[in-house]
């Protein structure tokens, strides 16, 4: 580390031993341990005799005061090491008085042994009038105890008969470059080890740094990350509308932050938590941008085990109210085939008990239907559906847990009300809304429990109170009871989670701090009103949607194609539904080969191609389900039409298959009317 230093050294003349030498000139430039005044002191006479004393100690003086204002330390030592002279700087630097120091050895104040022992043999390793080749760093220490780092130059000049061996160190404090970069790399290890997804681009959006994190998420090495577009990570999953926000935001100088989408080089989703921040030049402008995502693939992984176990603890309320409702229904049915059996004679009443078996059936069906849609596991993609038929069939299941002896009262607006959301969560909230409210009433002697639905239009002050709504028209649902109400130290910690005043083993106290996360995640607000004594009422508001929402109901009964006398595959493990099943195909005169399981069916198959047209098949089967069968098949064959039938909603694994299969496959859930299998064959036939 040379350093160099401009000097204007005026009317000095100096009388080295070799001879005079006149450094009567301006802006010499001078290496910064060529300045030594003790080889001047050997040549004091040649001065005396040159110049006259006063200007001879003037310019000693000047000469003294250019070293002691350099900032860095000047030493000159003979040749055994011991400090001949030493500037103010390196004499501040060590904490002592000059005259402490003359006849010091310079390791004398090195702070370790080590770094004694290294300045040692780089000083006996010195060339006489020559400069070390490389400069040693050492650690002095101050006689406060103050400890400097600094660089040690070291320099010889030749001696001659009447001069000694002179050494001239130049010690450069590089104190604070060494503790910038040490902080660097402290820094840079924990970019390093860093759990959170940390990624440099420049301006740009070229990235040209990824951290190790964000390298075993995504799937990509470091070398194909670098040089691209961030975009590389952007995900089909994620509204584009948030890129667009993203870039606009940060492209103005702002930091930007918020949740998305991210997608792997193996084209898996995984969840961030994601803020952005631009980083400026000297000049203002922006430099880079250095991006900090938080995976929230756990999180939501919790979050999701936290919503299954609350879903779980409401069911087992659930459970008395359904088996009520549900053998009420089994015994209706019961009841109503044997009058059937007694009315054969009476075609007319005969028909009528069949119709109630059937309406009976279809009851039971809407509540299997709802508890799956309640229990399921996977998050529910928001859609905009109608708050008021969602309210009608919500609260029917709602109420299977309100206990007999509470009055229950309805109160739904007939405007329609449309929003945005997913209806598993909102049957969520609904249930712990009244599991809530009957908790409050089991105490009193006339227990009421009231629920309705009306359009809220907000008006300033409740905008104001409420900053962060957005929009002017709500959906306001409102569970009320009359029960023994909250503490009024209690009611700003009602959603807060594991906070409960039940007993213990009676409750999580995770039921409304679930309700407060689903209407948050809604883009919603819930308050509650309460006083003790009087009762409770809980308030949910929701942002209406302006879009139209299509009927969902379907005439089962509509017209289908005429049978051509087509072969169908028939495949489902359950003999009594296959056996009526297929009495009711061939009475529409379609040809029926049976398979009890995907094993026997694939062989059928495989043996009766040609005459095959269509596939009906159970998903869940032993040997083979519904599923990997049709896989099989579709490696031979490409357009045989499916209906695949089913219990329940199917998982992913039929979603996904319906999706890549979607013009030659569709699906009917148990128990199905014939009408409307009967409409599906039609249009799976015609596909055909």
């Amino acid at each position: 580390m040379k350093k160099r230093f401009k000097y204007a050294l005026v009317g000095m003349t100096i009388v080295p031993p070799l001879g005079w030498f006149n450094l009567t000139m301006m802006g010499v430039e001078i290496e910064p341990h060529v300045l030594i005044i003790p080889v001047l002191v050997g040549s004091v006479a040649g001065f005396l005799i040159g110049l006259g004393k006063d200007r001879l100690l003037n310019n000693l003086a000047q000469f003294r005061s250019i070293l002691d204002s350099v900032p860095y330390g000047e030493i000159q030592c003979d040749e055994k090491g011991r400090i001949l002279f030493a500037n103010k700087t390196i004499c501040d630097h060590l904490g002592l008085m000059e005259a402490d120091v003359i006849g010091t050895l310079i390791w004398d104040y090195c702070s370790r042994e080590r770094y004694r022992d290294v300045l040692c043999a780089s000083f006996m390793a010195l060339v006489p009038g020559k400069e070390a080749s490389e400069p040693v760093v050492s650690s002095l220490r101050s006689a406060t105890g103050r400890k400097v780092k600094v660089e040690i130059h070291w320099t010889s000049h030749d001696s001659t008969d009447s001069s000694p061996l002179a050494y001239t160190v130049t010690i450069v404090d590089i104190t604070s470059q060494v503790y910038s970069q040490r902080l660097l790399q402290k820094l840079s290890q924990v970019v390093e080890h860093a759990d959170e997804l940390i990624m440099i681009t420049d301006q740009y959006g070229v990235i040209e740094y990824a951290n190790p994190s964000l390298v075993a998420k995504s799937g990509y090495s470091s070398q194909e990350l670098i040089g691209e577009q961030a975009s590389i990570l952007k995900s089909p999953a994620q509204n584009p509308a948030v890129y667009d926000d993203l870039w606009e935001t940060i492209s103005s100088g702002k930091n930007w932050h918020g949740s998305m989408v991210d997608c792997g080089k193996d084209g898996s989703f995984y969840p961030v938590d994601m803020s952005v921040t631009p980083i400026l030049d000297e000049r203002g402008e922006i430099a880079a941008y250095v991006s900090v995502q938080q995976d929230q693939s756990l999180h939501q992984e919790l979050e999701g085990q936290l919503l299954q176990s609350q879903k779980m603890e409401a069911l087992g309320t659930l459970v008395g109210g359904i088996a009520h409702d549900f053998n009420n229904m089994l015994a209706a049915v019961k009841g109503n085939t044997y009058l059937a059996k007694k009315d054969l004679d009476d075609q007319g009443e005969c028909d009528q008990r069949l119709l109630n078996i059937e309406g009976l059936i279809d009851q039971g069906t809407d509540m299997i239907k709802h508890l799956l849609t309640f229990a399921r596991k996977d998050r529910v993609e928001k859609q905009d559906f109608s708050l008021n038929a969602f309210m009608v069939d919500g609260y029917r299941l709602a109420k299977t847990a309100i206990p007999e002896n509470i009055d229950h009262i309805t109160d739904f607006c007939q405007e329609e009300l449309v929003v945005r959301g997913s209806a598993t969560q909102l049957q969520q909230v609904m249930m712990n809304l009244v599991n809530n409210a009957c908790g409050a009433v089991a105490a009193v002697e006339s227990p009421k429990i009231t629920c309705s639905l009306n359009r809220f239009e907000a008006n300033e002050a409740f905008s104001s109170i409420h900053p962060a709504l957005h929009g002017s028209s709500f959906a306001r649902i409102t569970v009320s009871d009359n029960g023994t109400g909250i503490k009024k130290d209690h009611i700003a910690k009602v959603f807060e989670p594991f906070f409960t005043t039940k007993d213990v083993g009676e409750g999580t106290g995770l039921g409304l701090a679930m309700v407060f996360g689903a209407i948050s995640a809604h883009d919603g607000l819930i308050e509650v009103e309460s006083e003790e004594g009087k009762g409770t009422s809980f308030h949910v508001y929701l942002p209406l949607s302006t879009a139209e929402v299509a009927s969902d109901s379907v005439d089962e009964y509509a017209a289908v194609a005429t049978s051509g006398g087509e072969t169908i595959l028939l495949v489902d493990d359950d003999e009594g539904l296959r056996s009526t099943t297929c009495e009711v195909l061939r009475s529409l005169d379609y040809q029926i080969i049976e398979a009890a399981d995907g094993v026997e069916a694939l062989r059928l198959f495989n043996s009766k191609e040609q005459e095959i047209a269509l596939i009906i098949t159970d998903i869940v089967m032993p040997k083979m389900g519904g599923i990997d069968l049709i896989k099989a098949i579709r490696a031979t064959n490409q357009d045989i039409p499916v209906i695949y039938i089913t219990g329940y909603d199917g998982g992913s694994g039929l979603v996904l298959a319906l999706e890549q299969d979607a013009k030659k496959s569709c699906m009917i859930r148990k128990p199905f009317s014939i009408p409307a299998l009967a409409a599906a064959i039609g249009r799976m036939l015609v596909v055909q």
